[in-house]
Parts: C-alpha cells; sequence; structure tokens
C-alpha cells in the first residue's frame, strides 16, 4: 500500500490487483469496489505553488489516504493528480460510499505548505463489481464514468448507475419524467409490515415509493432516486411521500398498539433547511400525532455533515418525531459521535441480516450492533429477514422489530390494510403469528 508519489503510474499493478481480485471474488461470490480519485484544480496548484509544493502536496495526500484505507485495502497512483483505491469483500455500496464520504472529509483539514495554508478539494467515482461490471477493462472504464458524473455533483462523489440498461431510459428521459410524476400521481407508497419480535405485536411500516411511469412501465427506487436527487427533485418527491404516507395512514384500521409510518429521508433533504416545518405542516395536516412518524436517515447520510445532520434531527427528535438510522453498520463511520446521536433507533443493514445464519462474522456484527445500542437506550430494526430461522435467531439475541419478506412483501394501501386485518384477527397470539 505504500507509494512513491515521485514515480507517477501504477496503472499496471492496479490492474493485477484488480484480475486477481476478480478471479478470487467470482469463485466466492464477494464484491469489491474500485474507486478512482481525482485531485481538483493541481495544474493549477502547480503553476501557483511550484511543482516541489506539488510534490509535497501529493505525499500529504497518499499519507491520508493509507490511513483511511483498511488493512486489506490498496492503492495506487493512476497519474499526476489521480489514484485509485481498492476495497476488497464489501458487502454493499454502502461500504464504498462512506470509504468515500470520509476521504472526502480527510480534505476539510487544510494542508500546511510552506507558504501557509491549503485547501484542497476531490472527486471520487465509484464502481461495484460484479454489480456494475465484471471485467478489469469495464471495471476502468465505468469508474471513470462515476468519476466525470462526479464532477459535477455537489456530494463530489458519484456510484456508477445503469440507468439505461435497468429501466430502458437514460438520464435525461427521467430526469423529464420526474417533472410530471408527481402532477400525474404516477407515485405510489407501498408498505412493508415491522413486528416486535418478543411478542409478535404489530410496531409499524416502512413507506416505500414506487413509481410507474406511462411510457417506460415500472422504475425502481435505485435508479431514479440517485438521479432526482442529483436534479434536486428529491425535495418535492420527499415532501409528496411524507404527505402521503400520513394521509394513507389515517386508512389504517385501530390495532391495539397506534402504529407508526417509517420514511426514508434522503441525503439532500436532511440539509435542507424547511425539513422540520414540512414535517410540522404536514403532520397537523392529518392530525397524526408525532410519535407515529419515523424518519430514516442512513448512516451515510449522516456522518456526511454532522453538525447540520444533528442540528435538524435533535429539532424533529425534540418534536416528538422518532429517528431511525437506516443501513446501520456498513462500515467506514467513526462510532464517536453515538454519545449525543439524535436517534430512537438503529436498522442493521439487510446485507448482514440475509446470511447471518451462515457467516459467523455477520451473526458477531449483528450481535455487536445489538448490544451496543442497547447500551445508547435505542430500539434495534433487523430487515432482510427472509425465514423462521433467522427471525428466531435474531429473537433469541435481543433485537427488538423484524422486517422482512418472511413477514411481508412491501404491498400497496388496500393489501396492506387486508394484512392487517388479517394478523389482528387471527385467534392466536401475537408471537404465533410471526413465527
Amino acid at each position: 500500500m505504500n507509494i512513491d508519489p515521485a514515480n507517477p503510474g501504477d496503472r499496471q499493478a492496479l490492474i493485477e490487483r484488480l484480475e486477481n481480485l476478480i478471479t478470487g471474488h467470482h469463485a466466492g461470490q464477494k464484491k469489491f469496489a474500485l474507486l478512482l480519485i481525482k485531485l481538483n484544480h493541481f495544474r493549477q496548484f502547480n503553476i501557483t505553488h511550484g511543482y516541489p509544493a506539488g510534490d509535497r502536496l501529493l505525499i500529504e495526500f497518499c499519507s491520508r489516504l493509507q490511513a483511511i484505507a483498511r488493512e486489506h485495502d490498496y492503492v495506487a497512483r493512476m497519474g499526476s493528480s489521480d489514484f485509485a483505491m481498492v476495497l476488497p469483500e464489501i458487502l454493499n455500496e454502502g461500504h464504498a460510499t462512506l470509504a468515500a464520504i470520509k476521504l472526502l472529509s480527510s480534505l476539510d483539514e487544510s494542508f500546511e505548505m510552506d507558504g501557509g495554508a491549503v485547501s484542497v478539494s476531490a472527486c471520487i467515482g465509484i464502481v461495484i463489481f460484479p454489480d456494475h461490471a465484471c471485467e478489469t477493462d469495464e471495471l476502468l472504464r465505468k469508474a471513470e464514468t462515476s468519476l466525470i458524473a462526479a464532477q459535477s455533483d455537489i456530494q463530489s462523489y458519484s456510484i456508477y448507475q445503469e440507468v439505461a440498461k435497468s429501466s430502458g431510459m437514460n438520464r435525461w428521459d427521467i430526469e423529464s419524467g420526474l417533472d410530471k410524476a408527481i402532477e400525474k400521481s404516477q407515485f405510489d407508497l407501498y408498505f412493508q409490515p415491522q413486528v416486535y419480535l418478543d411478542d409478535g405485536r404489530l410496531y409499524g411500516a416502512e413507506a416505500l415509493i414506487r413509481w410507474q411511469n406511462d411510457d417506460q412501465g415500472f422504475i425502481r427506487p435505485d435508479i431514479f432516486i440517485p438521479i432526482a436527487e442529483q436534479s434536486g427533485h428529491i425535495y418535492d418527491i420527499t415532501k409528496w411521500t411524507i404527505n402521503a404516507a400520513l394521509w394513507l395512514m389515517k386508512e389504517w384500521p385501530q390495532t391495539s398498539t397506534p402504529l407508526k409510518a417509517a420514511v426514508n429521508i434522503s441525503t439532500r433533504m436532511l440539509a435542507e433547511p424547511g425539513l422540520v416545518e414540512t414535517v410540522q405542516n404536514a403532520l397537523g395536516i392529518y392530525g397524526i400525532p408525532y410519535q407515529q412518524l419515523t424518519l430514516e436517515i442512513t448512516e451515510s447520510a449522516l456522518v456526511e455533515d454532522l453538525s447540520a445532520s444533528f442540528k435538524s434531527l435533535e429539532e424533529l427528535q425534540s418534536l416528538g418525531v422518532n429517528i431511525s438510522i437506516d443501513d446501520f453498520g456498513t462500515g467506514y463511520s467513526s462510532l464517536a459521535y453515538f454519545k449525543n446521536i439524535p436517534a430512537n433507533e438503529l436498522k442493521i443493514d439487510q446485507s448482514f441480516i440475509r446470511y447471518m445464519l451462515e457467516n459467523r462474522m455477520d451473526q458477531h456484527i449483528v450481535k455487536t450492533v445489538i448490544k451496543m445500542a442497547q447500551g445508547f437506550d435505542l430500539k434495534v430494526v433487523a430487515e432482510g429477514i427472509e425465514d423462521k430461522e433467522t427471525f428466531l435467531a435474531l429473537k433469541e439475541l435481543g433485537c427488538d422489530i423484524a422486517q422482512g419478506y418472511y413477514l411481508a412483501k412491501p404491498m400497496p394501501q388496500q393489501e396492506f390494510i387486508q394484512w392487517l386485518q388479517d394478523y389482528e384477527g387471527a385467534e392466536v397470539s401475537s408471537l404465533e403469528k410471526a413465527v
């Protein structure tokens, strides 16, 4: 992992490493991530400060890269101001995203040069094997494509998007379609039930947005949400989702315990000054108690800007809104912020849940997260439960809430209402209903 900045070009070594990883990860059906990192305006830096200062900057930047890298990660210099970072054996995109966020955060601290402190920025393109590509050339090419996208992205990083291949639409078709999606009532909400693990009582449901485009049919959220975030449509979509979830809740039947509805909040929306007012207005309009709304924030969104995130979430939590940290455990964030974390629950990433009975490491991670959450008085939600054995194992570990296909798939409103009525009306105990 040592790099000599004075010796540019370690592309061949990177290619060899990628080819070895492809062979090994194919055999084990594992994922890895390739991050291409570009220092912004480095040529101008050399002109302004001189080439010796540029070399010292690269040495310091390499040191920061190595400090972030895990033991088995691989870092290479690709050109004058371009670097690559390979993350072996990741579970999902969250690992790569959090690594990118941590790297970009490391640049918040200025570099000390002879002429004083100098600020430097970077952009990062991300590609995942085998999700986006299975060959070395294609991985590099798509990472370059992501890097180009990152240069115009406010987050300064971008994960490769298979927009055209996955949906039959290109980015511009989707962005144009989003302009009219709300107006044409093309969005819908599906609900996936959540129950208490200890006794099977109903807890609530996660609201999941669906888009049925008039021309292209169903378009997956993982395709249109990133484009909505980049284009600014995410603000209107999030406001629609909050209002639609609360409006639909009014039709839900009375249950033994008031149900919660969980709505996902984008990274971009979290920084929006009007978020708190949007939530307050929606709850007031539909007369839903604050305690029955849960806002799910991904771990990466939370750590991207702690000060801004904490401010909004603390205000919402003080009003009584539940805050859930979604996709928890996916990698690079520090545990230091847990001392004052503005949350009521953690949601363990489903990649850990799905294989926990087969993978001792996943099981250990799940057990550790549950114990840690209990120490901070946080509930733990496990999503992605697909069988009875996993359900019972999580109950034994002391997990609080269950969600997944074992209980029910995401359902449209009327189907969900029928499911609630059947579940509440079954003449068996709540625990027997669940298991």
